[in-house]
């Protein structure tokens, strides 16, 4: 089962989406959609690093963590 959701923004935030989508040679949804599910693994990815330094007791920095992460 899918759902519809509306997102209202721009339109020439619109037409930037569409551009990048017919760059990538998909739909304007269906680039929509990979862009809100790489935010939500990104965010359950951090999410998941604090958990694990949690349980060994050790602090780091959201800062830290991304320039750790980023600096490929």
């Amino acid at each position: 089962m899918t759902t519809t959701t509306t997102i209202r923004m721009p339109e020439d935030q619109y037409r930037q989406v569409q551009a990048l989508a017919s760059y990538e040679g998909i739909s304007v949804s269906a680039f929509m959609r990979k862009a809100i599910l790489e935010q939500v693994e990104d965010v359950e990815d951090y999410a998941d690093g604090i958990k694990i330094l949690s349980e060994k007791n050790e602090r780091i920095s959201r800062e830290d963590v991304l320039k750790e992460v980023l600096s490929d």
